[in-house]
């Protein structure tokens, strides 16, 4: 009996675990203009293919894309990850605004 009821203990707190978020994001504006985002996402199952390492710059890239010339400032990037059982997703968010030179 003690063990079914140590073996449910552990099941729910395996489940209880099995699903987080940790959103980590900083903020600095110095001028605010038009603002513009970019993100990108990933399911990696058992945590064998995460994002690139490459992934803020092409992110940043697409940002200054987004400007048309226009200055870039005010850059925040965020990162979200989620776990589950079988593996995580995690999401990179970078907003920042455009201002005229």
């Amino acid at each position: 009996m003690k063990k079914t009821r140590y073996a449910g203990m552990l099941v729910a707190v395996a489940a209880g675990l099995g699903c987080a978020t940790y959103p980590v994001t900083t903020t600095v504006v110095t001028q605010p203009g038009k603002r513009v985002t970019a993100e990108k996402s990933k399911f990696s199952f058992l945590w064998l293919s995460p994002l690139p390492k490459e992934t803020t710059s092409e992110l940043l890239d697409d940002l200054l894309e987004q400007c048309e010339g226009a200055d870039l400032t005010g850059v925040t990037v965020g990162m979200e990850r989620a776990w589950v059982i079988v593996g995580e997703n995690m999401r990179i968010m970078v907003s920042g605004y455009c201002v005229d030179r």
